[in-house]
């Protein structure tokens, strides 16, 4: 499959897709990131889309965060370890290593995310230039994950989330969001589009929008979207 985001869309263009419903591939071979960015898989790589009714109390530009925000409390729970973070605006992180990814679409009259998360794939199967910038679930938590468990968990974690969601003020899920922010405090570098100079300054969190605050000689950026080039 080339990913089941676009399988996912394909298939509402159809109507043969109806939500809500998840969409799962063993492989994909064309996954998707930001931009230009693909993402790997191969087995033990859980790739799904949760194909999800429009709720009119979430605007498209809050998803990507609630959704972020939801598989990071999935991933903690299923490795029992409270280190797992996130990148904004779409990166799960474990000790500086890339667990899972996210990319979120409102089409066709829904919403997709489209979760690519490692769950136990095998070292041998994973490019060599990418073995040291992943991390597995099975690797934190010190033991086999099973791949049926995992799509459970993210999917009562993305209800949860999604219904606090229209009882919750936003601004209250992204001081969560905060609690768990890989960004805080650390020098970055976002890259806004292939026209725009990067943009760079120490983090400060969300705003009440779910903008990145960045903050670089007493000058506040606000950034709506963007690619994290790099931080430390």
């Amino acid at each position: 499959m080339r990913s089941t985001s676009d399988h996912a869309a394909t298939l509402r263009k159809r109507g043969t897709l109806y939500a809500p419903a998840v969409v799962l591939a063993g492989r994909q071979i064309k996954g998707r990131g930001r931009g230009a960015n693909t993402w790997w898989s191969g087995p033990g790589v859980l790739t799904a889309t949760f194909v999800l009714p429009i709720d009119p109390a979430i605007e498209a530009y809050q998803i990507p965060l609630v959704a972020g925000l939801a598989v990071r409390h999935a991933a903690a729970k299923l490795c029992d370890d409270a280190g797992v973070l996130l990148k904004w605006p779409n990166d799960l992180l474990y000790g500086e290593r890339k667990l899972a990814g996210l990319l979120c679409e409102r089409l066709g009259g829904v919403d997709l995310v489209g979760i690519g998360l490692n769950v136990c794939p095998d070292s041998a199967g994973i490019p060599r230039n990418l073995k040291h910038r992943l991390v597995s679930i099975s690797q934190i938590a010190g033991r086999t994950v099973n791949m049926t468990t995992a799509v459970c968990a993210l999917a009562s974690s993305m209800r949860d989330m999604l219904r606090s969601r229209t009882e919750t003020p936003y601004q209250e899920i992204l001081k969560e969001y905060d609690r768990y922010h890989a960004l805080i405090g650390r020098r970055v570098t976002v890259l806004l589009s292939a026209d725009e100079a990067p943009v760079s300054g120490r983090c400060e969190g969300l705003d009440h929008l779910g903008r990145l605050l960045l903050r670089d000689r007493g000058k506040l950026h606000k950034l709506i979207a963007g690619q994290v080039q790099n931080f430390w």
